[in-house]
C-alpha cells in the first residue's frame, strides 16, 4: 500500500512478540525477527476503484498483515499493518471518525496517556486511494516489539482518520507522507525523519536498513519477517540481486520497484504479452496489496486461457482451478518466479457473498475470486506484486543500496540459517558470501505465535553457530532469547 497510490491491504497476519534476537559478543543485537500468524479480519467492505474499461469492485479485503507492538509508558498494546508500500508508522486514536463511527479492530493509542510521548507538530497527513485518509499530530514515543525497544520513534497519531488499519510503513523515508514532490522534479524534504527502519539502524538494533519477508504457503498459518538479516533456509536456488528502479510516475527512487521482463503462463509456449514495448516494466513489491496487477492485454490473455469471467468488475473463476498444475511465471533479470494457481485463486468469504448479493449478483456454487487484475487508473498504471505473488518469492529489501534480493521460496525449510546484512555497498551479496552454505544449521522450525509449531526446539535447546559466526536459538511462545556470537547456548530468557 502506498500513500496516494497504494491499496489497502487485505490479509490479517499477526506478527507476535515471538522473536529471535541475534547479537555478536561485542555489539548490540544485529537482527530482529518475528513470526506472523495468518488470520481473517472480522468484517470487510466493498471498495470501488476505477478500471480503464469497467468499474472494479474489490472484495478481497478479508486479510491484512499485522504486527503486535506496545507503545509508550505505560505500554499500550496495538497492532499495525506491515506495509512495504509506504513509510510512516501511525496509529488511530479512540476518538477518530473510524473508531467512533465504524470500528478499529487493531486497537488505538492515546499520546496523552503516555509519559514518554513528545509532541512535535500537527503536520501528519496520509492519504490512500482506497480506505480513506488520516490527519493529526507527529509525536515521538518508545515502541517495543520482538524483545527490543525503539526509543523515541517518530510516528503519526490519526486524530482524524477514516482508515481501518494502523500502518507500519517500512519503505524509503523519501516516501513519507510529509515529503512533497514538487512540479520542478525535486522533493520538499522539510520534516523528513528517520522512519522505523532507519531508527533501528541508528540505535544499533540492526546493522543496515534491510529486512526480509517470507510469507510461506497460502495454506500455512505462519511466516516470518526479519529486520537486518537473511534466512537462507527460506529460499531455494540462487538469490538474485535486482536494482530498485525509479517510479515511472515521478522518476524518483522512492518506492520498492523492480523491473519485470516477461509474464507467461505455464500452459502456453508463447509469452502472454505480444507487445514487446510493455516490458521491462516496473512493478511494486507490496505487502499492502492482496493481488497482482498486470497490463490489460496480459490479463485478457490469462483470462481467456483460464476461463476467467467478470461480475461487477471482479475477476472470477472455477474454484477447481486452484488444483491446476498451471503457473503464472514472472521473469526478472536472471530469475523466474512461478506462482501456482492455489496462490491466485481465492475462495470468497461470507462477507464477499453477501456483498455480491447486495449488488443483485449471486455467485454460482464453486466460484472463486481470481487474484490477478488488469492495470487500472486507480493505481496510476503501476504493476503491483502483492500477496498472491509474494507467497512464491523470498524477498530481501535493501534500502541503503537500492537493491532487492529475490529467490523462489522454500515452502518446507528444515530450520533456519540467519545471516546478518552488514552496512556497506555489497549488502545482500556480502551476506550471502558470509554464509558458507545455504543449508540450515539449526533444527526445527520457528515457533507459532500461539504456541510451538511441530518440531520447534524448546527454549532450553542448545543453539548452533551459523557460518556467519552468529549463535542462534528460536524462542518459544512469548520468550525472548538473547544470544552471543561464538557462545553456544541460551544467555537470557525473558517471559512476558
Amino acid at each position: 500500500m502506498k500513500s496516494t497510490m497504494g491499496w489497502k491491504a487485505l490479509c490479517f497476519l499477526v506478527l507476535d512478540l515471538t522473536s529471535v534476537v541475534l547479537a555478536s559478543s561485542a555489539s548490540p543485537p544485529k537482527a530482529v525477527g518475528f513470526q506472523f500468524e495468518r488470520k481473517r479480519t472480522p468484517s470487510g467492505t466493498l471498495s470501488r476503484r476505477s478500471n480503464v474499461d469497467v468499474p472494479l469492485l474489490n472484495t478481497q479485503n478479508s486479510f491484512i498483515y499485522v504486527a503486535n507492538v506496545s507503545v509508550g509508558s505505560p505500554p499500550q498494546n496495538v497492532s499495525l499493518q506491515i506495509d512495504t508500500g509506504s513509510s510512516d508508522f501511525w496509529i488511530n486514536t479512540p476518538d477518530s471518525v473510524q473508531c467512533t463511527q465504524r470500528s478499529c479492530p487493531l486497537g488505538t493509542y492515546s499520546a496523552n496517556a503516555s509519559t514518554t510521548s513528545k509532541y512535535l507538530n500537527s503536520n501528519f497527513i496520509a492519504s490512500y486511494i482506497i480506505d480513506g485518509n488520516a490527519t493529526g499530530d507527529f509525536i515521538t514515543d518508545d515502541v517495543s516489539f520482538a524483545g527490543v525497544t525503539v526509543k523515541g520513534l517518530e510516528m503519526g497519531v490519526g486524530y482524524n482518520s477514516t482508515c481501518l488499519a494502523n500502518i507500519w510503513g517500512v519503505s524509503y523515508s523519501s516516501a513519507e507522507a510529509v515529503v512533497a514532490y514538487l512540479p520542478n522534479g525535486t522533493y520538499n524534504t522539510a520534516g523528513m525523519y528517520n522512519n522505523s527502519v532507519l531508527q533501528m539502524v541508528s540505535q544499533g538494533l540492526i546493522q543496515s536498513p534491510t529486512y526480509s519477508l517470507w510469507l510461506n504457503d497460502v495454506a500455512a498459518s505462519v511466516g516470518s519477517f526479519l529486520f537486518g538479516a537473511i534466512d537462507t533456509a527460506k529460499f531455494q536456488g540462487p538469490l538474485s540481486v535486482l536494482p530498485i528502479v525509479a517510479d515511472p510516475v515521478n522518476g524518483k527512487t522512492d518506492a520498492l520497484m523492480v523491473n519485470i521482463t516477461s509474464i507467461s503462463l505455464s500452459t502456453s509456449d508463447i509469452p502472454l504479452s505480444v507487445n514487446a514495448t510493455e516490458f521491462p516494466q516496473a512493478a511494486l513489491l507490496d505487502t499492502g496489496t492482496p493481488t497482482i496487477t498486470v497490463p490489460t492485454d496480459v490479463f485478457i490473455n490469462i483470462a481467456n486461457q483460464l476461463n476467467v469471467t467478470s461480475v461487477q468488475g471482479v475477476a472470477l473463476c472455477d474454484c477447481a482451478l486452484a488444483n491446476s498444475s498451471a503457473t503464472v511465471d514472472f521473469g526478472f533479470a536472471g530469475l523466474n518466479i512461478s506462482v501456482p494457481m492455489k496462490s491466485i485463486v481465492v475462495e470468497p468469504t461470507a462477507v464477499d457473498l453477501a456483498l455480491f448479493a447486495h449488488t443483485s449478483q449471486q455467485l454460482p456454487p464453486g466460484t472463486c475470486i481470481f487474484g490477478i487484475d488488469p492495470l487500472s487508473s486507480g493505481n496510476f498504471g503501476t504493476m503491483l506484486l502483492g500477496d498472491s505473488f509474494l507467497r512464491s518469492a523470498y524477498v530481501v529489501y535493501d534500502l541503503a543500496n537500492n537493491q532487492i534480493g529475490m529467490a523462489a521460496t522454500n515452502f518446507d525449510p528444515k530450520g533456519s540459517n540467519i545471516v546478518e546484512i552488514a552496512a556497506g555497498p555489497d549488502g545482500i551479496a556480502a551476506a550471502l558470501k558470509a554464509s558458507a552454505s545455504p543449508s540450515p544449521t539449526s533444527s526445527g522450525s520457528m515457533p507459532s505465535a500461539t504456541g510451538t509449531s511441530s518440531g520447534a526446539p524448546s527454549a532450553t535447546t542448545t543453539g548452533k553457530t551459523t557460518s556467519a559466526g552468529v549463535s542462534m536459538v528460536w524462542g518459544e511462545g512469548k520468550q525472548v532469547l538473547v544470544l552471543l556470537g561464538g557462545l553456544v547456548g541460551v544467555i537470557a530468557s525473558v517471559v512476558f
